[in-house]
C-alpha cells in the first residue's frame, strides 16, 4: 500500500503541473493553438496513472475549467462565423436599410408638398426603423462584417 500511495503523490504531482500548464493557455487568444496545446497536455495527462481519491476532484476539476473555456471560445467562434446566421443577418440588415431609405424619401416627397403632418408621422416610424437598422448593424459586427 505504500508503493501505491507513494506512486499515487507522485502521480499527483505531475498531474498538479499539468492542470498548471493547462491554466496557462487562459484566456484564450488565440483557439486553434489553445485548442493543440490543451490537446497535447490531456495526452500527458492519460497517460499518468491515479491519483489518491481525495485529490482526484480538485485536480481533475482544473483540468475540467480549462476544457470549459475551449469549449466555450469554440461556441463563441461558431456564433460568430456561423455562415447561415450571418446571411440572415445580412438579409434583415438589407431590408431594413431598403425601409430607411424608402421612408426618407417620403419624408422629402411630403415636406415638398407642404404636408408636415405625413412628414412628421413618417420621421416617427423613420426613427423606429433606424433603431432598428442600428441594431441589425451592430448584430453584424459581430459577424466580422
Amino acid at each position: 500500500f505504500a508503493e501505491r500511495d507513494a506512486e499515487q503523490a507522485e502521480n499527483l504531482k505531475l498531474k498538479e503541473e499539468l492542470a498548471e500548464e493547462a491554466e496557462k493557455l487562459l484566456p484564450i487568444t488565440d483557439l486553434k493553438a489553445a485548442r493543440a496545446a490543451f490537446r497535447n497536455v490531456n495526452e500527458r495527462w492519460e497517460a499518468i496513472g491515479h491519483v489518491p481519491r481525495d485529490a482526484r476532484p480538485k485536480v481533475e476539476g482544473r483540468m475540467h475549467a480549462v476544457e470549459r473555456a475551449i469549449q466555450e471560445a469554440e461556441e463563441a467562434e461558431w456564433r460568430r462565423t456561423n455562415p447561415e446566421a450571418r446571411a440572415r443577418a445580412e438579409g434583415l440588415t438589407g431590408q431594413l436599410q431598403a425601409a430607411v431609405d424608402k421612408l426618407r424619401g417620403q419624408i422629402e416627397q411630403a415636406r415638398a408638398q407642404g404636408n408636415n403632418a405625413k412628414a412628421d408621422k413618417l420621421q416617427r416610424e423613420l426613427d423606429g426603423r433606424q433603431a432598428l437598422l442600428d441594431q441589425a448593424l451592430k448584430g453584424l459586427q459581430e459577424f466580422g462584417g
